[in-house]
């Protein structure tokens, strides 16, 4: 068996469901986190612009707006579900003697 040959192996790639391509297993906590929030505020963002767009008047079909809407709500309720996790991880670290 040779355990050299392993060692040539690439990393494994994740992906993220905030992002639509691959991250590196590499890459740290905070940054994933930021890109999330980044992505739930863009989603945010987008679906203002689609109902402002359908309430002035813009050629912008209902159907669009509501998927805009929805979109955002999904995305902001897994961005809340995360975070709970996130400080309900904390907290019993927390909570953990030495």
């Amino acid at each position: 068996m040779n355990i050299e040959s392993i060692a040539l192996i690439d990393a494994p790639r994740l992906s993220s469901p905030w992002n639509n391509g691959p991250i590196a297993t590499t890459q740290d906590f905070g940054g994933l986190l930021m890109r999330g929030v980044e992505g739930v505020d863009h989603a945010v963002q987008a679906s203002e612009a689609a109902v402002t767009g359908f309430a002035i008047g813009d050629d912008m079909p209902p159907h669009q707006v509501m998927l805009a809407l929805e979109d955002a709500r999904l995305q902001l309720q897994f961005a809340l579900q995360v975070r709970a996790k996130i400080v309900e991880g904390y907290q019993e670290l927390m909570r953990m003697q030495i």
